[in-house]
C-alpha cells in the first residue's frame, strides 16, 4: 500500500479497505459486515457499517446497495466486487423511512381526532 493511503486513513480502515480490495482482485462477493468486524476486532454490529461510509466519503470506494446484498467498487482500480450467487433481483435499497411518491387516485388517509 502506497504511503497516500497511510496517511489518510486509520488502522482499522486500512485492513477493511484491503478486505474489500482483496475481494475485487479475486473476483469474490463482497464481506459481509459480521466478517468485517471479526476481521477488524469490532463487537459493535454498526462500527463497520461506519468505516465502509467513511471508506465511501472519502472516495476510496463506491458502493451500490441492494436490498440484501451489496457490491463494492474500488475506486483506484475500478474492479468490483463479484455479485453474491443469491442476487436474482437487482432492486436498490430504500432506507428505512423513506417514502416511495405513487401516483394514486385514493384520497389520503385521515387520522383519527
Amino acid at each position: 500500500m502506497n504511503a497516500m493511503l497511510d496517511d489518510r486513513l486509520t488502522l482499522k480502515e486500512r485492513v477493511i479497505y484491503e478486505a474489500l480490495v482483496d475481494a475485487a482482485e479475486n473476483d469474490q462477493v463482497c464481506p459481509n459486515y459480521l466478517d468485517l468486524n471479526e476481521i477488524v476486532g469490532y463487537e459493535s454490529a454498526s462500527s463497520s457499517v461506519d468505516v465502509v461510509k467513511r471508506l465511501e466519503q472519502k472516495g476510496f470506494i463506491r458502493v451500490v446497495r441492494y436490498q440484501r446484498f451489496r457490491r463494492v467498487q474500488i475506486v483506484a482500480t475500478e474492479k468490483w466486487t463479484a455479485r453474491h450467487p443469491s442476487m436474482h433481483v437487482e432492486r436498490l435499497h430504500v432506507p428505512r423511512g423513506a417514502r416511495r411518491v405513487v401516483a394514486t387516485d385514493r384520497k389520503p388517509y385521515k387520522g383519527r381526532l
